[in-house]
């Protein structure tokens, strides 16, 4: 054999060798992806979010905690304990405070994700008597917002597209339990440029169509209830971020009669992301009736599930205020990460 045959010989065991680790490759990767095809029915359903909170959220600090020299509580910061007594309520401290005969109290805090310990000066109310350490606190939040998915097999659902934040502090809010409530009647205040609008409802307190304990930045996270009628809905793929292109699209939402219908919109803008973010792509609502009915793009709109080539790739997220038709959304793929 000469030396030039050898060379083709040995060329071509490389390139066979590549090629076929290629095929091996691309033949695993494209098991790995029909393996991990999931489907989901989108909702688009509008309900009602009520939760507590995991201790008990500062808000604001008053006149007669700033006085005090060695101030440990700052806003923002989750009272778990009192005098290493739990608590989940305002009046679970206010009871505390008024039982104990002391003129100073430990109070354990959660301060990104640290917990510590403060000493706090009570004081006396004049106006009713009670003592207090001079702190504002909020125990839980309620509001509206629209159902992005939910799994046929696990009855697990996923809404907003983005976290339940603090109106006063900003902070993603911890979650002790939380509870999605079907609504009563429900109204649409139309926005318009400068002005948002909004979703306006009354919710059945006693009627709980599902239970969440996880608020992330990308949504909210549960079980949807038996008593929740969703035999209507299809499961649909769900698109990877990469497939999601510019472009013709649909999202769901009710209409007037609170039926679940498709209005069309498009995809003007996708961000390149590599690791998840509430804002990935910018929608633009151009169904001339949703632009009639709604003004574009409103609050309690979060969650909107977004379809796209027949699949489930997104949901609305934020609006544009000055130019309401358009806003941002997020990608399906991270609301499942």
């Amino acid at each position: 054999m000469t030396k030039f045959s050898k060379k083709k010989i040995l060329f071509l065991i490389i390139t066979l060798s590549i090629i076929m680790t290629t095929f091996i490759s691309l033949n695993l990767f494209t098991q790995a992806y029909n393996k991990e095809k999931l489907y989901l029915v989108p909702l688009g359903n509008i309900v009602g979010i009520k939760l507590d909170t995991n201790g008990v959220l500062v808000i604001g600090i008053d006149e007669n905690y700033l006085k005090q020299k060695n101030r440990g509580i700052k806003i923002g910061d989750i009272i778990v304990k009192v005098e290493n007594i739990e608590v989940n309520k305002a009046r679970d401290i206010e009871k505390i405070l008024n039982s104990i005969n002391k003129d100073t109290v430990n109070i354990t805090l959660k301060r990104n994700g640290l917990y510590l310990n403060k000493n706090v000066k009570l004081y006396k109310d004049e106006k009713n008597e009670k003592y207090k350490i001079g702190v504002w606190v909020r125990d839980k939040v309620a509001g509206i917002g629209t159902l992005t998915y939910y799994n046929q097999k696990t009855r697990e659902f996923s809404a907003l597209g983005h976290g339940i934040t603090d109106i006063d502090t900003g902070e993603l809010i911890e979650v002790k339990n939380g509870n999605l409530y079907k609504p009563k009647t429900i109204r649409i205040k139309k926005g318009m440029s400068g002005m948002p609008g909004e979703v306006i409802g009354e919710f059945e307190e006693d009627n709980i169509i599902g239970m969440f304990d996880r608020n992330t930045s990308f949504g909210i996270k549960g079980k949807i209830n038996n008593i929740f009628d969703l035999s209507l809905g299809k499961p649909m793929e769900v698109a990877h971020y990469y497939e999601v292109k510019k472009g013709n699209a649909y999202l769901l939402f009710p209409d007037e009669n609170n039926n679940i219908k498709k209005y069309k919109v498009k995809i003007r803008k996708i961000f390149h992301q590599k690791s998840p973010e509430s804002k990935s792509m910018i929608v633009e609502i151009t169904d001339r009736e949703l632009l009639e009915y709604t003004g574009g793009i409103i609050q309690g709109m979060s969650g909107a599930p977004i379809i796209q080539n027949g699949k489930l790739v997104g949901a609305i997220t934020h609006v544009f205020v000055n130019d309401p038709k358009k806003g941002y959304a997020i990608f399906i793929d991270w609301m499942l990460n």
